[in-house]
């Protein structure tokens, strides 16, 4: 397999970050910077497939079960957003440009896997580690997330380049998928924080029941006690008809499944509630499609690219997002409103 190398320098790619965001920069100058930048994300495959390969071996060392990892390259709209997000952040520093992801069944599973990943034979760096279960955010999210340096003495092209890692139960990551989901089909952006006030604290009320369940500590500014914290839960469940709106939202969705090959193109078309997914064998040609399909859409917001890296057929469990696949949320959210 050949495995794209970048050919620019740091500080150009900090300058096609600036480009792409600024209101000044003219169209022969943002699509320079879109190659760039393109190149720059490609350069993360080696050093993203790296990292996923031990993260999925730890991951069989404790889940028997059935643990799920997948790897994902950031796309240019999200890249787009978090450099208007925070503008004191290059695109070269920037963390979370290529991304791996475990989820295991418990969540005394992600503190395993958490110790048995950093430890042992490892040679890349630690750059940075965040405990979303111990201090949860303030919006609900829960994970662990471990950013890495990769280093090799066999390929140094690849060396300092950072990988983010984030580890999930399969309840945290029924919690992220609601979100997500519901973020697709009202347009709102809760995921950065924003949107509705009365979604957002729906979503903060869900993480701490979560959390009650799993016997960690609850989301900031929630209830204290289950009771309370059902109660408010009923009260909004019950205003927003959350449950009704993300069941007609996995109704509306079709979409188009593959044969099972490795890499995988996903276009969702929010206005016709329509997932088209486009496979390949080869990851040069994924790619290609990818940049492609990015350049076709770019000033739709209706329409939404992602590259996405899948074994075994399991696209729609790796994704459950651009599919609508709630149905482990709504159980927890039934659970809740029964209990």
């Amino acid at each position: 397999m050949v495995w794209s190398v970048r050919t620019t320098t740091l500080s150009q790619i900090d300058a096609a970050g600036k480009a792409l965001i600024s209101r000044r920069s003219l169209p022969e100058d943002r699509d320079n910077a879109i190659h760039i930048i393109h190149e720059w994300r490609a350069a993360h495959g080696f050093p993203l497939n790296t990292m996923q390969v031990r993260l999925r071996d730890k991951s069989k060392e404790v889940d028997r079960r059935n643990p799920f990892v997948s790897q994902r390259i950031k796309r240019l709209p999200s890249i787009d957003a978090k450099l208007r997000r925070f503008k004191d952040i290059g695109l070269s520093e920037m963390q979370d440009i290529g991304g791996c992801r475990a989820v295991v069944w418990s969540n005394r599973q992600v503190a395993l896997l958490r110790e048995r990943y950093k430890f042992g034979r490892i040679r890349h760096q630690l750059e940075r580690e965040r405990d979303y279960i111990s201090e949860p955010k303030r919006d609900g999210y829960r994970s662990i997330h471990l950013v890495y340096r990769y280093h090799s003495d066999r390929n140094p092209q690849y060396n300092g380049q950072k990988i983010e890692i984030q580890l999930r139960s399969r309840l945290q990551h029924a919690w992220a998928t609601a979100v997500e989901t519901v973020d697709f089909f009202t347009y709102q952006r809760l995921k950065s924080n924003s949107g509705g006030e009365d979604f957002k604290r729906f979503f903060a009320l869900m993480g701490s029941w979560i959390a009650f369940s799993e016997e960690t500590p609850p989301v900031p500014n929630t209830p204290e006690t289950r009771h309370e914290l059902v109660s408010e839960l009923r009260y909004l469940s019950d205003e927003l008809k959350i449950a009704d709106r993300i069941r007609a939202f996995r109704a509306t969705v079709r979409y188009l499944d593959k044969e099972n090959t490795k890499y995988h193109i996903i276009i969702l078309n929010l206005e016709k509630r329509l997932i088209q997914v486009r496979s390949f064998m080869k990851i040069h040609e994924a790619f290609a499609e990818y940049t492609n399909q990015e350049s076709q859409h770019r000033e739709n917001q209706y329409m939404d690219v992602l590259l996405a890296s899948v074994r075994d057929a399991k696209l729609r469990r790796a994704y459950p997002n651009y599919f609508a696949d709630t149905k482990i949320f709504l159980d927890e959210l039934e659970r809740a409103l029964n209990s």
